[in-house]
């Protein structure tokens, strides 16, 4: 006998194309064909990369945040936007009650979803963490450092289950000792599948290939200095970035073109659209650059991976993205640093890629355990 469809709610920040995003729209593409029954509800009232698409699925939904000018409206919006989201989430749950499960991954506000959730029944509630404790100069403040130990001792309570993306993501989430890592479904290895590109071979050139958004985390400047650097001893060396800015108004991606141009790099780097064929300009590269300041599990690097592409990572990183052919190093050492390491990798590996087993990471793998969650299972410890 069949089993009964199921409906499930995924409340995240926004539909921008990014991580947490992607994990929501590849359970759609799956399961959706599985009588399992998708909306989203979204902090946020911008209109995002996946909506269009996400709309064959199921129903979007939006709480939109109230945007603060000032400092103090900034710090007092911490507290308010709690109170805000549980009362419109207790609205919205009266008014559709069907939901056999909820799954909230933003980190500030999953707790006042899960309690709300809890009020109105829903028997799977499930939080989700997809970034480590922020480190350095973007730990979190003193007050943000309270409101989330609050939030912990809240999803302890009322949420059936507590995921994070790495083990440093989940006692982010609900402290040490609570919840459980699991896998997100963000690499579809029939697209990330070398055997597609088994023509394009190497030249014999190091071709570098940075994919996120654009901002002071990522580092992109940081590997423009990489590419500086190795252009002294290989001059042919290309650096390609994908991706986008958060807000059209943040200066970052302009700085960074302005800098490229300044150190006369100009024809040595190019900059792709967000919706570029990634998976060929990953069998095109020589290297995957990760050199940033703070990060989760990056998706990028598993991606790249399963492509047989070596990925450079900083070692702000959790290492859990390993598997086989990461290299860490801290970003301390500096660009030539780093450009040293490039250059003893490719004379000592060559410029080809360098193939893993990805099997473990297989979406449509990972999806099948989401859906058993969804379902009741219970949470493994």
């Amino acid at each position: 006998m069949a089993k009964k469809p199921i409906r499930v709610l995924h409340v995240i920040a926004d539909f921008k194309k990014g991580g947490i995003q992607a994990e929501v729209m590849y359970p759609a593409r799956i399961l959706s064909k599985e009588d399992v029954l998708f909306d989203v509800m979204l902090l946020s009232d911008t209109i995002g990369y996946y909506e269009d698409e996400f709309k064959k699925y199921g129903n979007i939904y939006r709480i939109p945040l109230k945007k603060k000018k000032t400092k103090i409206g900034r710090f007092l919006s911490i507290f308010t936007n709690y109170v805000y989201v549980q009362r419109e989430m207790n609205h919205f749950l009266r008014e559709h009650p069907n939901y056999d499960a909820v799954h909230a991954r933003h980190i500030i506000l999953n707790a006042p979803c899960i309690l709300a959730a809890k009020k109105a029944g829903i028997p799977v509630r499930i939080a989700h963490c997809a970034v480590d404790r922020p480190k350095g100069k973007f730990k979190d403040r003193q007050y943000v450092t309270w409101y989330l130990a609050y939030c912990a001792g809240v999803l302890r309570r009322n949420a059936t289950h507590c995921f994070g993306v790495t083990k440093s993501a989940v006692e982010y989430l609900c402290g040490e000792g609570n919840g459980s890592v699991m896998k997100n479904p963000t690499i579809a290895l029939d697209k990330f599948n070398p055997e597609i590109y088994k023509n394009i071979t190497s030249d014999n050139r190091i071709h570098l290939i940075m994919v996120g958004s654009y901002g002071e985390r990522k580092n992109q400047r940081f590997a423009v200095d990489i590419l500086k650097e190795l252009s002294i001893s290989h001059p042919d060396t290309t650096l390609t970035f994908i991706g986008y800015s958060r807000t059209p108004s943040d200066p970052y991606l302009p700085n960074l073109k302005e800098y490229v141009k300044v150190l006369g790099l100009k024809d040595k780097v190019r900059f792709l659209p967000q919706d570029a064929d990634i998976p060929a300009e990953m069998a095109k590269a020589t290297i995957l650059l990760i050199p940033s300041l703070q990060e989760g599990l990056p998706n990028v690097a598993l991606e790249a991976q399963a492509m047989g592409l070596p990925c450079f990572v900083s070692d702000a990183v959790s290492d859990e993205c390993n598997c086989g052919i990461c290299s860490f190093f801290p970003l301390s050492i500096g660009a030539k640093g780093w450009a040293d390491r490039i250059i003893e990798y490719v004379e000592t590996n060559g410029y080809g890629k360098h193939f893993v087993d990805m099997s473990e990471w297989d979406n449509c793998k990972i999806c099948q355990e989401y859906l058993e969650y969804w379902r009741g299972k219970p949470l493994r410890l």
